[in-house]
């Protein structure tokens, strides 16, 4: 019963219907299996040490498109919007740029497609930027990569200590990164843009792990019919059943059809192309410096690349 509601977002009279239980126990069920793969969430979501993100991912060696490039590599990191039924007093917070009230849950992944942190229930009108800061400032346990290590992240976040961010376009020069935009375009005209490309191209891990989580779980993107307390609850516990799938090794037609994929077109989910082009951001100098490294080996080499 809780698989269909999370699953296909039936309501909870037609279940009770499928099923010949009353309502009642539909949703006395429902909670008791919520709660209890929340809990199950706190065993399969691991947020890595430091230890750990010192140690280079194994997929991330094998991949010659990315290594060496990208040897600071330990994840990847993005929001991505959830819808949630809130009370009108507040739907002004909740509200995002698609005329929806919504969550912004910032997420990070490996390269196996697996959430290793989350941070949950920031309202959908927050910029993706104000919901890092808002995670770094509160939680202790935030997993910031040390040294040389970084989260790929895309133009919406700094391009600081820990965060490597694409080159962004300014009034007097025009960089594309979208692997849309190089698809159906002339090759990268310089090293900013085949740095782009192939930044584009490891960070939409997070895009395709993002698309089997929501396209697995039709509750976190139809129509909204539980409150924040229980869709912030809904969120961790089908984040923790993805994760439960992947590490299981069952054989999964989602999973299986995104991992065929060495990359994806980076399918834009929340529309932050509109922000990333109208904020400005604070570049930190380590990471430029990191940046611009990678850009000039890639250049050099951007016929061992294809």
């Amino acid at each position: 019963m809780f698989l269909r509601i999370c699953g296909h977002n039936e309501v909870q009279r037609d279940v009770g219907l499928r099923f010949g239980r009353t309502q009642e126990t539909v949703k006395r069920k429902f909670f008791e299996v919520l709660n209890a793969t929340e809990l199950l969430a706190c065993d399969y979501i691991n947020t890595p040490t430091s230890e750990e993100l010192l140690r280079i991912p194994e997929r991330l060696i094998m991949d010659r498109k990315y290594w060496p490039y990208f040897s600071g590599f330990v994840g990847a990191m993005d929001g991505v919007h959830v819808c949630v039924k809130v009370k009108p007093e507040l739907q002004g917070m909740y509200w995002n740029r698609h005329d929806r009230t919504s969550f912004n849950i910032m997420a990070i992944c490996d390269l196996n497609m697996l959430f290793t942190y989350v941070w949950n229930g920031a309202p959908g009108s927050c910029h993706d930027t104000a919901v890092l800061n808002t995670a770094q400032e509160k939680d202790s346990e935030f997993p910031l990569p040390p040294g040389d290590k970084y989260y790929v992240v895309d133009s919406g976040y700094p391009n600081k200590q820990g965060f490597l961010a694409p080159y962004r376009s300014s009034r007097n020069t025009v960089f594309r990164y979208h692997l849309s935009q190089f698809e159906n375009g002339p090759p990268p005209r310089n090293m900013q843009e085949l740095f782009n490309r192939w930044h584009a191209s490891l960070r939409s891990v997070i895009e395709r792990t993002f698309g089997v989580w929501k396209k697995k779980w039709r509750i976190l993107c139809e129509f909204p019919r539980y409150n924040m307390k229980v869709q912030k609850q809904v969120v961790m516990a089908t984040m923790g059943l993805h994760n439960f799938i992947r590490i299981s090794n069952f054989t999964d037609d989602d999973f299986g059809e995104q991992m065929g994929h060495a990359e994806m077109e980076n399918i834009n989910f929340e529309g932050d192309l509109g922000d990333t082009e109208t904020t400005e951001i604070a570049e930190g100098d380590l990471m430029a410096n990191i940046r611009d490294n990678i850009a000039k080996s890639l250049w050099a080499n951007r016929n061992n690349l294809y």
